[in-house]
């Protein structure tokens, strides 16, 4: 981001002060801020119904939480969010495929 909107996302963790916690989605839900960057210590406990987006960086767990995590993408059934996994190219079957070609021509070429 340019230097100038940097402040519009922040990061957040378990660590930071609750009214640091309770500052930043007071800023989330007003548009002062743009978005969070957080570990899931930040949902614990918060009621926030209208998050449009929710984007998950690499794949760091259990489908049953991202799951969750993606849960949160506006849980007000009236209107509609986004969830967006960005995950690394060994999660696609095209990769594991090349990877598998790959593994069986180094077997073929050391016979």
């Amino acid at each position: 981001l340019p230097c100038e909107l940097r402040d519009k996302l922040k990061w957040f963790n378990a660590n930071m002060s609750t009214e640091y916690k309770q500052t930043e989605l007071d800023n989330l839900v007003s548009g002062e801020t743009w978005g969070l960057l957080m570990t899931t210590s930040f949902w614990m406990g918060m009621d926030v119904l209208d998050i449009s987006l929710v984007v998950q960086w690499r794949v760091t767990c259990k489908v049953v939480a991202l799951w969750q995590r993606f849960g949160h993408a506006v849980r007000d059934k009236a209107l509609t969010g986004t969830a967006l996994l960005f995950a690394e190219k060994e999660y696609f079957n095209d990769e594991k495929a090349v990877k598998a070609a790959r593994k069986v021509r180094k077997v073929e070429t050391h016979k």
